[in-house]
C-alpha cells in the first residue's frame, strides 16, 4: 500500500501518551514507519508535509519528525496543479495544509493518507468520492494491528 501521514501523525509518537487513545495511535504510527522499513508498506512524503514539520518550534522534536519519514520512498514537489486542486476541497470545510496533503497524496495515487485529526476525517467523509484517497485514522488502518 502507498501511504501519507500527515504531520499530526508523525507528530504523534512525541505526543502525551497518558491518554489511551494518543498511546494506541503513537503504536499504529510506530508500526507503520516499521513496517514500511522493512519494505511491506511504501510512505510518501511532500514539500507540504516539509514545510509544516519546518514549522515544528522545538527543535528536537522537528529533528525527530523528520527523521521518522526516512523510510518515505516517494517525494511530491510542489506543483501548481496540487495547489489548484487543494482549493477545490474548500466547499468542504478543507482547506491549508490538510487540503494541501490530501492533493498531494491524491497526486502520488497513495490508497489512504493517514491523520489523527477527527475533523478532517469527518470532513474527508462528508465530501465522499469526490477525495480520490481514503483518509484514515491511523490506528483504523488495516495493517496497523496485523502481527
Amino acid at each position: 500500500m502507498r501511504l501519507y501521514l500527515d504531520t499530526c501523525s508523525l507528530n504523534r509518537p512525541w505526543d502525551d501518551q497518558s491518554q489511551v487513545r494518543i498511546h494506541l495511535e503513537a503504536e499504529a504510527v510506530i508500526y507503520i514507519m516499521d513496517a514500511a522499513r522493512r519494505g511491506r508498506e511504501a510512505i510518501v512524503s511532500s514539500d507540504y508535509l516539509l514545510a509544516e514539520i519546518q514549522q515544528i518550534t522545538d527543535p528536537v522534536r522537528r529533528a525527530d519528525v523528520l527523521a521518522l519519514l526516512d523510510p518515505a520512498t516517494l517525494h511530491v514537489p510542489q506543483h501548481h496543479s496540487i495547489d489548484t486542486r487543494a482549493q477545490t476541497f474548500a466547499a468542504w470545510h478543507i482547506q491549508g495544509y490538510d487540503a494541501l496533503h490530501i492533493a498531494a497524496a491524491e497526486a502520488a495515487q497513495c490508497d489512504y493518507l493517514l491523520t489523527t485529526d477527527d475533523r478532517l476525517i469527518r470532513r474527508s467523509t462528508r465530501a465522499g468520492p469526490a477525495l480520490r484517497v481514503k483518509i484514515l485514522n491511523p490506528f483504523d488502518y488495516p495493517a496497523s494491528s496485523a502481527p
